[in-house]
């Protein structure tokens, strides 16, 4: 079968510390108060921003666009364009934000130079934009600006120089260029110790970010010892910050979980919901996502009377905290419909999948990205019941949407892409299996595509396999080795991945007639497994 890839549901606070928001230009001049106006509309429009009420934002910025433009300010004219970019950005209209910020980060440049400190919060937005647009590329390029100008203007040991080096980590992470951010989040907790002190807030959210690192790295006992650092640190603050110990136990909990010590992630679960609801009471958020994470941990201790209790409570709050025609209220609703997936009671979990999918249509329309989760769920119900044809049409609409959404999902789409060779392969369609197989990796392969290695390293392993059952050997073995290589390049060398493609390698090599090669192979992959 092929590899089915999911949208996964176990739902995590982003591990690394980058700038929450876009970010407003700072810049201060006394001709500011010598334009009344001008200001009048700056002030009015951020007003507005924070309330987002962002089409009357726009007017305000826009207005003082033009006044800047006709007065000649640079520095207003920089500013104005800065935060109009922001409000353009809040609208979902990236490509015109993204022409705005370049707008703005030339009139600074022509106004205080290459490397005033004033650049810094557009570099940074345009960054964070290009993130958004998985343009990793061009992310790391303005973040790396935005550090070099910030180290040279405010030294190499400012608060200032951590929240970028951050954001670069933050960067280079997505690229899976973990050796380089790594050293980035070490001097950034570095900086941040000499600045807030070891036992500070600040300290323990570097803690978390290191830790990540080290569990992509695949060192989850340095990674545990970071987060029970970071964790420890909370603590001794008196319980001041109850949704970061949360957090931090769910950090643990998940890294066991991953472990497969699900009683271990049980128990920190149990007790991360514990200590929201004696701090917040019944009626939080951040107590919905814990309950649904530790029915995440009773599904998979096959625990699921005590799941299916767990979810309904955070669908309860959900209503009481947010309303039935949320967007939380539908996802927790697919949390709901995954749990009676996974106990094969098909009607519950298409119900559930089906309200969900209402309700994001409702807030969302019928075309929205948005809609995709539960679009895909119910595909995978109607796959279940064999309702081919339905599964096949759904499955056709949500590859539409995800190919016209205006924010690419490259990820989503190859996982949709795939679904459908799935489904068209048990339908017995060989013949439309292999054009989707093929054009997953050649989206995977794009320069900038958001998707990792590993997703091409899968989607060649998928194409390989599938080869193989077709009988086209020198096709399934170029796949074969080319997924291999892949992987070797990106785990460690015992790592259970790399064992997995070489078994099914050695598959191939069978039939090939090619046993002894087969079983070098197999021998290789079983050494990998005994240390696991």
């Amino acid at each position: 079968m092929l590899n089915n890839k999911k949208i996964a549901i176990f739902r995590q606070t982003p591990a690394l510390l980058i700038l929450a928001c876009f970010l407003m230009s700072s810049i201060t001049l006394a001709s500011f108060s010598q334009n009344a106006s001008w200001q009048q509309l700056m002030d009015d429009g951020t007003a507005a921003y924070k309330q987002q009420n962002f089409k009357t934002a726009q007017k305000y910025f826009s207005s003082a666009v033009e006044q800047s433009t006709t007065s000649g300010n640079k520095a207003q004219l920089a500013k104005a364009l800065n935060d109009l970019g922001l409000v353009i950005s809040a609208q979902g209209n990236n490509t015109e934000a993204e022409k705005t910020f370049k707008q703005a980060l030339a009139v600074k440049v022509e106004a205080f130079g290459t490397n005033s400190i004033e650049l810094v919060p557009t570099l940074n937005n345009l960054g964070k934009l290009n993130c958004q647009l998985s343009h990793w590329g061009e992310a790391e390029k303005y973040y790396s600006q935005a550090l070099s100008i910030t180290e040279k203007t405010n030294g190499p040991n400012h608060a200032s120089v951590a929240v970028c080096l951050n954001n670069l980590a933050s960067t280079l992470r997505q690229e899976n260029k973990l050796a380089e951010a790594k050293p980035l989040l070490e001097r950034a907790l570095s900086i941040v110790e000499s600045n807030f002190g070891k036992d500070s807030d600040a300290a323990a959210v570097e803690l978390n970010n290191l830790g990540k690192i080290y569990e992509e790295l695949g060192n989850s006992e340095e990674a545990k010892k970071l987060y029970a650092q970071a964790l420890n640190l909370r603590q001794k603050q008196n319980g001041q910050n109850p949704n970061e110990i949360a957090d931090d136990l769910n950090k643990l909990a998940d890294l066991c979980r991953k472990e497969g010590k699900f009683d271990e992630a049980e128990s920190l679960l149990s007790k991360s919901s514990k200590t929201l609801e004696e701090k917040n009471g019944t009626n939080n958020k951040n107590l919905i996502i814990a309950l649904n994470n530790l029915a995440m941990v009773e599904r998979e201790l096959q625990k699921y009377d005590q799941a299916e209790i767990l979810y309904k409570r955070s669908l309860h709050i959900t209503e009481q905290t947010s309303g039935i025609n949320s967007k939380g209220y539908a996802d927790c609703l697919d949390n709901l419909g995954d749990l009676y997936l996974e106990k094969q009671d098909l009607s519950s979990a298409k119900l559930n999948y089906q309200k969900s999918l209402d309700i994001r249509k409702k807030l969302f329309g019928d075309h929205n990205q948005e809609i995709t989760v539960s679009l895909n769920k119910l595909i995978e119900v109607n796959r279940e019941q064999g309702n081919y044809a339905i599964a096949e049409n759904q499955g056709k609409e949500l590859i539409t949407i995800l190919e016209n959404s205006p924010v690419k999902d490259n990820t989503n789409l190859t996982i949709a892409l795939t679904n459908l060779a799935l489904l068209y392969r048990e339908e017995g369609k060989n013949n439309e299996v292999e054009p989707l197989l093929k054009k997953t990796i050649e989206i995977a392969a794009l320069p900038n595509s958001g998707t990792s290695k590993e997703d091409l390293a899968n989607d060649m392993n998928n194409l390989a396999r599938f080869y193989r059952e077709q009988g086209n050997y020198s096709q399934s073995q170029e796949y074969y080795q080319q997924s291999i290589a892949i992987r070797k390049s990106i785990f460690a060398a015992d790592d259970p991945r790399i064992a997995a493609s070489l078994h099914n390698y050695a598959n191939l090599l069978r039939r090939m007639n090619n046993n002894n090669e087969a079983e070098k192979l197999d021998r290789e992959a079983d050494i990998i497994e005994q240390k696991h």
